[in-house]
Order: structure tokens, then C-alpha cells, then sequence
């Protein structure tokens, strides 16, 4: 029977949480709450024995954790991920540009968000006031004064450039945005109305963030520059041209029936990641089925070993407990997405190397399942040989009336090897 462990010292050392990242230079220049800490990338660099001229590999490489310290550290990296804006964003935090050449477009940024432009989302969904809205997003001057700088940053010639002056605006946008991530949803601020976001609330944010962000260009510069690839995982691991791992880090969606994309919902449409809701929609449709917001394809394996099938039968006995119909067949196509990836990954591993997987366990009709030891145990019929599974923490979990009992999930890394 496969159980955790804490052989490596990984317990309750902020390995798995993403805070300590708010004073990292380049990591700081936004906050990706589903991410985990640097610290898990440079322990696995530290314990794989790994040279700098190996590749690091992340499948799910979200806001560029794997990447962005892989290229401080001077190692040599790839990072895939399906979310456009959270790939954007990884691909930002690895630019080098000469500050002068920042200086010389400056002002007039300042000047065309002070100027401002029409937003072609006014009025579009939840994203503005309208007569229909007790609720948005964004207050007009936010959105113009945004639409404003983004409409000069086209006739910036460096595409870094223009990628950074981008990646500013929108996290300057999203600091006055009058809702902010909450878990699984967009919540609204508390008195956001009271708030009163506008032009020189965006501005004097801007500012702030352009600041920040060549300060760590200059004394950080990055000698070393990771492949980034938009897109699924599933489908880019086939490629023959994909060079072959020694070490994995990884954090693949959680078992939460969390929609990623619907709460970077505001991202993907102020960078014109996608353009309305039909592309966001089809944005869900590659990712992994971890979520009951699309109508994915339905899974046909189901062969995940014992501990998987002991879940399911208590799952299936009490399916009138759950908050939703779908949820049987979801985690069915989550594991089958599981299994699927650890397959393309042990093809693509080298011998001797190693993938660190960081996973949740997840709690449905009152039962926690035990996402970590499944994985561990289905990794074997990928070929993948059982290193350790570490526990990194126990995760305070809201009480729901669907799991009453669960107040805390074991958040762990699976460690294989070949």
C-alpha cells in the first residue's frame, strides 16, 4: 500500500504556497495565487543531481514558476501551458530590455492613458456599468484609460517591449478592478463601490508597476531564456520535436472543479486573449477535465488501480450528495487526463530523470480523495517507478453542506523517476 511521507523536509515549509513570491524579484510583477513557491523548483533542481545544460520541463507551467527560477538559476528550460494570458505572463517575466529605450516610449504611455480611448468593452457583459448591471468590473475610467496606453503600445517596434508596456496595463487594470480571485470565483472587493477607481487611481498604479518591473529587468537580468509554448499539454507532448526531459516540475489542475479560465476571465479579454464567449469556451475545451463548465468528450478508461476504485464506489453510493450530477464522470476524466500526460511524459523523459508532480486532494459526498496516492499508484502503469509521495500541507478547507465533515485537504508531491 503506497503512503506519504516526509523524507525529504518538505512538510509545512512553503514549498506548495505561492506568497513568498510577492518580494521575489520578476516573480512579484503578479500574483498567481494557483502557483507554488520557487523554493519546490530549486529543492528538485538541488535533489535530482541535474546539469545546467538538461532540460526542465513544465507541462503545466502557469504564470512561469518552472521557468522563470530554471532561468535565474541559469538552467536551461521549457514551459507549455493552455491559459494564452498566463503564458503571456510567463514569457514577460523572462524579457530583457534596455532601459533607455523604456524611457525614450514612457511618457507618452503616460500620456495616452492619461488622454484615454473608448473601450470596446463598455458595455460588453459584466465588464462596465450598464442599465442591466448592479455589478461590474471595471468603472469606465479604468477601462479608457487602459484602452488609451494599450492603443499606443501598437506603435511600439520591440515586440518585448510592447509585451511588458501590455503586461503592465493589464496588471494595473486589474488592481482597480472591482473584484478580485477569490478560490474558485471573481469576488467583489468589500465597499467597491466606495472604492472609486478611476483615471489617476490607474495611472498612479501604472506607474508603480513600470517601476518595479525595469528595477528587476536591470539587476535581474536573465542570461538564460526558457521555450515558452501556448497550448494543451495533451497534444504538444506528441510532438517529436519536443526535446526530452531530466527533471518534471509540475502542478497540473487540482480535482476542484475549478474553471481556470473563468477567473482570469478579466485577463483573457483585456490582453484580447480571447474576443468573446464562444473563444473562451473553446479555451475550456483543452483543458484538463478537472471542471464540469464545458461538455468535454466522456471518458473511456477507468482502470486507475484499487484506491481509485474504492473512491468511486463511495462516490457512486452517495452521487445524490454532490453539488453536481457531472461529478462522477469528471473525476473519471480527470484521472484518464492523468494518466494520459504521465504516459507522454515518461516517452519524453530521459533515463534517470525525474517528475515532481504537486497535487491536492479534493473532498466529494463528504469523502476526501486521496488525488496524491492515485496518481502514485497509476504511475505504474505509465512506467513510471514511485520515488516518494511528500506531504507539503494541510489545507484549511471552507465547510460545505456537500462535505461537512472535510475541514482540511493534503496538499503533496509525487516524485517519480524512471
Amino acid at each position: 500500500m503506497i503512503c506519504t511521507s516526509n523524507n525529504l523536509g518538505l512538510l509545512d515549509g512553503g514549498y506548495s504556497n505561492y506568497k513568498n513570491t510577492v518580494v521575489l524579484p520578476r516573480h512579484r510583477w503578479y500574483y498567481y495565487k494557483e502557483g507554488f513557491s520557487p523554493d519546490i523548483v530549486e529543492k528538485a533542481i538541488e535533489l535530482s543531481g541535474i546539469n545546467k545544460n538538461d532540460i526542465i520541463l513544465d507541462p503545466f507551467n502557469g504564470s512561469g514558476t518552472t521557468t522563470l527560477t530554471s532561468a535565474l538559476k541559469g538552467y536551461k528550460s521549457l514551459g507549455i501551458e493552455v491559459n494564452p494570458f498566463t503564458s503571456f505572463l510567463s514569457r514577460v517575466k523572462i524579457h530583457n530590455i534596455e532601459k533607455n529605450y523604456f524611457l525614450s516610449v514612457k511618457q507618452s504611455i503616460l500620456d495616452s492613458v492619461d488622454k484615454g480611448a473608448i473601450s470596446p468593452l463598455k458595455g460588453y457583459s459584466t465588464f462596465s456599468k450598464t442599465r442591466k448591471n448592479d455589478k461590474w468590473l471595471f468603472n469606465d475610467s479604468v477601462l479608457n484609460s487602459f484602452t488609451g496606453g494599450w492603443l499606443t503600445t501598437k506603435s511600439i517596434e520591440s515586440i518585448k517591449l510592447k509585451q511588458i508596456i501590455r503586461l503592465a496595463l493589464i496588471i494595473s487594470a486589474m488592481q482597480n478592478c472591482n473584484a478580485t480571485r477569490d478560490g474558485k470565483c471573481l469576488r467583489y472587493r468589500e465597499s467597491w463601490k466606495n472604492n472609486k477607481y478611476n483615471k489617476k487611481t490607474f495611472l498612479t498604479a501604472l506607474q508603480i508597476n513600470l517601476s518595479m518591473i525595469f528595477e528587476d529587468i536591470e539587476k535581474y537580468p536573465i542570461t538564460r531564456h526558457p521555450k515558452i509554448i501556448t497550448g494543451d499539454a495533451r497534444k504538444i507532448l506528441l510532438n517529436n520535436n519536443i526535446e526530452k526531459f531530466k527533471l518534471c516540475i509540475t502542478s497540473p489542475p487540482y480535482l476542484n472543479t475549478f474553471d481556470y479560465t473563468d477567473i482570469y476571465r478579466p485577463e483573457l479579454f483585456l490582453g484580447k486573449f480571447v474576443n468573446n464567449s464562444k473563444e473562451l469556451y473553446n479555451l475550456r475545451l483543452n483543458t484538463i477535465r478537472s471542471h464540469i463548465q464545458a461538455k468535454w468528450e466522456s471518458p473511456i478508461i477507468s482502470n486507475f488501480g484499487e484506491l481509485y476504485k474504492s473512491s468511486m464506489k463511495h462516490i457512486l453510493k452517495y452521487k445524490n450528495e454532490l453539488m453536481d450530477k457531472r461529478v462522477p464522470i469528471m473525476i473519471q476524466a480527470y484521472f484518464e487526463d492523468m494518466l494520459n500526460i504521465l504516459k507522454l511524459l515518461r516517452n519524453k523523459a530521459e533515463e534517470n530523470s525525474q517528475l515532481w508532480i504537486i497535487v491536492s486532494n479534493s473532498a466529494y459526498a463528504n469523502k476526501e480523495i486521496s488525488v496524491d496516492l492515485i496518481i502514485a499508484e497509476m504511475a505504474a502503469l505509465a512506467n513510471w517507478k514511485l520515488k516518494e509521495v511528500e506531504v507539503l500541507r494541510n489545507i484549511k478547507r471552507r465547510k460545505t453542506k456537500h462535505s461537512p465533515n472535510i475541514n482540511t485537504l493534503r496538499e503533496s508531491v509525487i516524485v517519480l523517476k524512471t
